[in-house]
């Protein structure tokens, strides 16, 4: 029973700190998510509540979030390893989420004019704590696993990632349905679960260290604090044609995903009115996107980056994403978003992040420190911004739906086409 179980896994040719190291770091991961998407659902339904025309003014304050988190992190690694740091980010994105919870018990029922700051502080803070703290999982992850161990073990811990994001947003419907739940304990349990988060961390490293000891030549002594100075990712940003690329990448990932964000917006502000409503339809969107990307992980995530070039699962979320702006011109409707939704969320979590964590596994420690979060945080959230601004301005030129989409499609060719270059790229590391 064991042997076919491990074998399902792919851990059947797995030394024992490898699955060892692969179970604690898939349940940090699965905390991590199920923590932050228990309130995303709540995020969105402020995004509609406000309306497209505020896009552009709340990605504002979610980069502007984004580099006030930036700064203090690259001190932070900059001064002590990753065991040390990672601890303390998740600690204080906990108390943020107590400090929401408190704010929540406040406006009760989804007014957000009871305190007018709150929906736009909860907006910028929790959609830069979103990818700050899956970063904090794959910065442990990349710095313990090898090149080879990445591609056969990380569709597995992307796994445990997919289970914690069904879960919280299993909750997040949950609690707001069927238990009828006041908000604040939405914040509350999301502060719960990143404390859990940091135990799975904490059991996670004897493995890890002694996996990557095995690993390298002669034995390696525990990862120690990244180089340089506090604006180090910026220089090694600006020398790194490879790193720059990934960058424009992470933009036009966030371009995209806020093109379709605003057709969501748009089209669940026009036709579910009630706050509660909106909250469950995202939800719903939530929990069965990344049901279908744990069905993928489960059966293909693991066997196809084996056997796969890397170019080809770079390239299927953009690729996906076309397919759904056809759509969208075709059935412009909450109905057909919701499909569209959910099959960008499969992709993009089942085969385009993996494959995009694997890029960074042969660099130095100051690139998968400073720069990866840097790329992760703050470029992405540049392309939010970005994406927000250019569809407010398509619509403030009236254009129809279907000019929309073709410019849209547009800016995913542009993507595509990185998207190869970074794979055949990767592909010329791991052979030379």
């Amino acid at each position: 029973m064991v042997q076919p179980l491990l074998r399902f896994l792919g851990l059947h040719d797995a030394t024992s700190d490898e699955r060892r190291a692969t179970l604690w770091v898939s349940v940090m991961f699965f905390c991590a998510l199920s923590s932050t998407f228990l309130l995303r659902p709540l995020r969105d339904q402020f995004g509609v509540h406000q309306g497209v025309e505020e896009l552009p003014a709340l990605y504002s304050l979610t980069l502007l979030a984004t580099v006030v988190a930036v700064l203090p992190f690259w001190w932070l690694a900059n001064r002590m390893p990753s065991r040390r740091f990672v601890p303390i980010v998740l600690h204080l994105c906990a108390a943020a989420f107590v400090l929401l919870a408190l704010g929540l018990n406040v406006i009760g029922d989804y007014d957000w004019s009871r305190l007018p700051w709150l929906g736009g502080v909860f907006w910028g803070g929790f959609s830069a704590v979103n990818v700050i703290v899956p970063t904090m999982v794959w910065i442990h992850a990349v710095e313990h696993f090898h090149r080879d161990q990445a591609r056969r073990l990380f569709g597995l811990v992307a796994v445990g990632g997919t289970l914690g994001a069904v879960f919280g947003s299993w909750a997040s419907s949950f609690l707001t349905g069927t238990a009828h739940a006041p908000l604040w304990l939405s914040g509350a349990a999301a502060a719960a679960l990143l404390e859990f988060a940091f135990l799975a961390f904490a059991l996670s490293r004897p493995a890890c260290v002694r996996m990557k000891e095995a690993g390298e030549p002669g034995g390696a002594a525990a990862p120690q604090a990244a180089t340089g100075g506090v604006l180090e990712g910026f220089r090694v940003l600006l020398r790194d044609g490879y790193a720059q690329r990934i960058g424009v990448y992470m933009m036009l990932l966030g371009v995209l995903a806020t093109s379709f964000y605003a057709a969501q917006t748009e089209l669940v502000g026009e036709q579910i009115k009630a706050g509660k409503a909106q909250h469950q339809w995202l939800a719903s969107a939530e929990f069965w996107g990344q049901g279908l990307v744990l069905v993928l992980q489960l059966f293909w995530t693991g066997r196809l980056m084996k056997r796969l070039p890397g170019a080809v699962l770079l390239v299927s979320l953009p690729v996906v994403s076309v397919l759904g702006l056809g759509i969208w011109w075709l059935a412009p409707t909450a109905a057909a978003i919701f499909f569209v939704q959910i099959g960008r969320r499969g992709t993009q979590y089942a085969f385009e992040k993996p494959a995009r964590e694997v890029l960074y596994t042969p660099l130095s420690l100051e690139t998968k420190h400073k720069v990866k979060f840097l790329l992760d945080t703050f470029a992405f959230r540049l392309g939010d911004l970005l994406g927000a601004v250019l569809q407010l301005q398509l619509r403030d030129w009236k254009l129809t739906t279907g000019g929309i989409v073709l410019v849209t499609i547009g800016v995913a060719v542009v993507w595509i086409a990185l998207g190869l270059s970074l794979g055949r790229r990767r592909a010329w590391q791991r052979t030379s």
